[in-house]
């Protein structure tokens, strides 16, 4: 029997509490399709989730994959993601936990502090219950990693590349 990937279920946990917030919020929230905001940097993410990417990449037919690479050919704006071309994510479908987090209330229980896109809740702070606690979120995922043994970090950057190379 195959054991279920514990990152992968964590992200759809993460994607299905987004739609819950963003249905319960829809006119406080932003975020759709070619909002871009979040996609400002250069991230690395866990080897397990660059491993899921690599298997969503290779499940797309030839050339589906083909289209890709030549998008990825589009030089962007350095400060954004790697994956981002025309305000939107090249691989949304598999895209990594911290990506399926973005727009929400993020609450750091060490600093007792909640941060949210500025373009989101501008009538004020959304119901506590909508917050996503950052840390215990990383925690999981980090424990999920280990527990698979892919545990290092893969920056964007040189997943692309790899990709590119496929």
């Amino acid at each position: 029997m195959n054991t279920p990937n514990p990152v992968i279920s964590l992200q759809e946990n993460a994607s299905s509490f987004f739609e819950k917030v963003y249905s319960k919020n829809i006119d406080q929230m932003q975020c759709k399709q070619g909002c871009s905001k979040c996609c400002q940097t250069d991230i690395s993410i866990f080897e397990v989730e660059a491993q899921r990417v690599r298997d969503w990449f290779n499940s797309l037919d030839s050339e589906k994959r083909n289209s890709l690479r030549q998008t990825w050919q589009i030089e962007g704006d350095k400060k954004n993601c790697v994956f981002l071309v025309n305000d939107s994510c090249t691989i949304y479908e598999a895209r990594p936990l911290i990506c399926r987090t973005q727009g929400l209330p993020l609450y750091l229980s060490s600093e007792n502090s909640l941060d949210y896109c500025r373009l989101n809740f501008e009538k004020g702070d959304p119901d506590k219950s909508d917050w996503l606690n950052l840390e215990r979120m990383n925690t999981l995922l980090s424990i999920a990693a280990k527990s698979i043994k892919k545990d290092e970090r893969v920056r964007l950057v040189k997943l692309k590349k790899e990709l590119q190379a496929l």
